[in-house]
């Protein structure tokens, strides 16, 4: 009789996301079980059920932190605006890539139960932080800066989400869209009150 492979926690998760993407959440523990090369029963040492395997499937992500560590060292220096268009663009990929898996997750979560994409809460602190610091040197206009970290998030992660439900030939070009879009935000944010 042959020996059931060792497999990790990570390999069952890349396995099972892959299968639910291919199928949604009609997939087996079987299909999951198949695709890993492994059996059922090695998946429920890991995971009590296939809602808890899926829920851990779509919301794992291989994505390090989006921007803290680099937020921090621009602290004063440089372009504010220049910085918002790189986080803009680091937002976007990170939402294009996490955007089916969270989706699909959102689909067939219960009632009140909340999905969050990971790594999203430290960075959004982080981004407000930026501002606060930034609003504090007098390098962007002062003010709340919840509402200008609020306004980039949500602006690309909806434009994402909307690029994601569209047919290739509607698509924006993502690039043009949000430096036009940290354009106008920066019209309100410009401490000299002039466009730069």
């Amino acid at each position: 009789m042959a020996r059931t492979p060792t497999i990790t926690q990570a390999q069952i998760l890349e396995a099972a996301r892959v299968v639910f993407l291919e199928k949604g959440f009609s997939a087996t523990t079987v299909d999951v079980a198949k695709r890993a090369g492994i059996s059922s029963a090695s998946i429920f040492k890991h995971f009590p059920t296939k809602e808890a395997l899926f829920f851990a499937a779509m919301s794992e992500t291989s994505c390090d932190s989006l921007w803290s560590a680099a937020l921090e060292a621009e602290i004063g220096q440089g372009n504010p605006r220049s910085d918002l268009l790189k986080i803009a663009l680091r937002i976007a990929a990170y939402a294009e890539a996490v955007m089916p898996r969270m989706m699909l997750a959102w689909s067939v979560r219960q009632p009140g139960e909340i999905v969050i994409p990971p790594n999203v809460e430290p960075d959004f602190a982080a981004l407000t932080a930026y501002l606060a610091r930034e609003m504090a040197l007098g390098r962007i206009a002062r003010g709340d800066p919840t509402i200008p970290a609020l306004t980039l998030f949500h602006t690309v992660v909806g434009f994402t989400m909307s690029q994601t439900l569209q047919s290739a030939a509607v698509r924006l070009d993502t690039s043009s869209f949000l430096a036009d879009f940290v354009d106008l935000l920066w019209r309100g944010l410009n401490p000299n009150g002039q466009r730069a």
